[in-house]
């Protein structure tokens, strides 16, 4: 990384506002794709964790891609095993599914999909450390071996944002679609959270009028969940 880069980075970190990740251990990064500036707050922004429910993000475009399910309409039946949360428990689609991170739903995903095609998939992403040799049905979550830090999640959603990962531009467009949370005149919000072996995460991007900054945030800790990130992060924009 250039010099002058990394004495921008620095200088941005000492005088912008800070996160108030209360009793967290937390850490976050943002960049402003118009500018390049990447604001760093906390230290661990090239710790890697586990994605959790944020891998979802790459596992919609791999599923659409492959051809797995038809489009993010689609609806699989529930099996009918009773799972921790009630609103994973009936049939979804992948709208739906990622609204509520229905974990069982992505698992499937990941079966029809296939170790294979998987694995080369999120190697051709450039996602994290790209291991999913733990299992194909929780690689992602808390003790699977594919592990992420917050600068790679920043590198990886702006090349979503701007439409430059290997996948059909179908598969990015309609996986920025069913992320957003929030869109009206001039303002969008998308993101995803994720929750698991005591880490919280939200990521995403946010487009006010001409400028779009993409961020990653994540907490550690007694109740850290991706709830608890996603608070923290829509705080941090609304006093900034």
């Amino acid at each position: 990384m250039p010099k002058l880069l990394i004495l921008s980075i620095f200088i941005l970190s000492l005088f912008a506002k800070e996160p108030d990740f209360g009793k967290y251990d937390g850490s976050a990064v943002v960049l402003d794709l118009q500018s390049a500036e990447r604001t760093i707050f906390g230290n661990k922004a090239d710790e890697r964790l586990s994605p959790c429910s944020t891998f979802k993000i790459l596992n919609s475009m791999i599923a659409l891609d492959s051809g797995v399910i038809k489009d993010e309409n689609e609806t699989l039946k529930w099996d009918g095993v009773k799972r921790e949360y009630e609103v994973w428990n009936h049939d979804h689609s992948m709208r739906s599914a990622i609204t509520v991170s229905t974990v069982w739903f992505y698992q499937e995903m990941a079966r029809r999909i296939g170790e294979e095609q998987m694995s080369l998939h999120v190697r051709e992403a450039n996602y994290g450390n790209m291991d999913i040799s733990s299992s194909l049905e929780g690689f992602w979550l808390g003790g699977g071996s594919l592990k992420i830090s917050l600068n790679e999640q920043i590198d990886f959603l702006s090349r979503l944002v701007k439409n430059e990962l290997p996948f059909s531009p179908r598969a990015m467009n309609v996986t920025k679609e069913i992320m957003t949370l929030e869109e009206h005149e001039g303002y969008l919000l998308a993101g995803k959270t994720g929750s698991c072996g005591g880490v919280g995460w939200f990521v995403g991007f946010l487009k006010q009028d001409s400028k779009t900054e993409v961020f990653a945030f994540n907490i550690k800790g007694d109740g850290a969940s991706g709830a608890e990130a996603k608070r923290i992060a829509l705080q941090y924009f609304k006093d900034k």
